[in-house]
C-alpha cells in the first residue's frame, strides 16, 4: 500500500514538473520492447501484443503484454493513451480493453469485459526519450523500470515472455510463485510505434 502510495505521489510531481510527459496522445500506436543493453535486433525493438492470461470466453477476460515472438496473435493491433490510461483497440476498432494498475514485480496486464465498463488505472504516460528520438511508455512516470521476462505457457515446455514492472531481482518470492525467475530478466524501454500515418 505505501509502495503503491508512493509511486502515485512520484508520478503527480512528475507531471506537475516535466512537459516532456504526456497524458493524453491524439495518435494510435503500437508498443515495441527495446533492450537497453543496445541488443535489439532491429531500429523499433521486438513487437508487443496482448497475450492471453486466463480468458475466458463470452465475457470478461485478462491479457498480458508479451512479445509477438512468443505469442503469435495479435487481436489488439493499436492502442492509445487518454486520460493517462492505456487503451487497447481490436481491429474492427472496438474497444472494452484498459490497461489494469501495475505493480512492482507485476505484468503489464489489461481487462477486457463486453458486458460493462470497468474503471481505468489512469497512471500511464508518454515520455519523450530524448536519447532514442522517440516516445515511451512510463507507469507513474518511470519509464525506466520494464523488463521482459520468461514464463511457463499453458502447453509444458513452451514459454512466454511478457513485460513486468520494476522486476527485483532481491526479491525474496520464489521463482515458483512469482511465474518467473527474475534473474532472467531483461530491461527494456517500452517504445511507441505510430499506427499507419498517425503522429504522435
Amino acid at each position: 500500500m505505501l509502495a503503491s502510495l508512493s509511486l502515485l505521489l512520484h508520478f503527480a510531481s512528475t507531471l506537475a514538473t516535466s512537459p516532456s510527459i504526456h497524458t493524453d496522445l491524439s495518435c494510435r500506436f503500437s508498443l515495441t520492447a527495446w533492450n537497453v543493453s543496445g541488443d535489439s535486433q532491429n531500429s523499433t525493438g521486438a513487437p508487443l501484443v496482448l497475450g492471453q492470461d486466463g480468458a475466458v470466453y463470452d465475457g470478461p477476460s485478462y491479457q498480458v503484454t508479451s512479445t509477438f515472438a512468443s505469442y503469435q496473435e495479435n487481436v489488439y493491433p493499436t492502442l492509445s493513451l487518454s486520460n493517462g490510461s492505456l487503451r487497447a483497440y481490436r481491429a474492427s476498432g472496438v474497444w472494452e480493453t484498459n490497461a489494469t494498475a501495475v505493480a512492482s514485480g507485476g505484468l503489464l496486464s489489461w481487462y477486457t469485459s463486453p458486458l460493462f465498463n470497468r474503471d481505468a488505472a489512469r497512471i500511464y504516460s508518454a515520455v519523450e526519450q530524448h536519447d532514442a528520438g522517440v516516445l515511451g511508455v512510463a507507469a507513474y512516470g518511470f519509464d525506466n523500470l520494464w523488463s521482459l521476462c520468461l514464463f511457463g505457457g499453458a502447453v509444458p515446455g513452451v514459454t512466454q515472455t511478457n513485460v513486468v514492472f520494476n522486476v527485483s531481482a532481491d526479491t525474496n518470492t520464489s521463482p515458483h510463485e512469482l511465474g518467473y525467475d527474475p534473474h532472467s530478466c531483461w530491461k527494456v524501454a517500452l517504445h511507441l510505434v505510430p499506427a499507419g500515418n498517425s503522429v504522435c
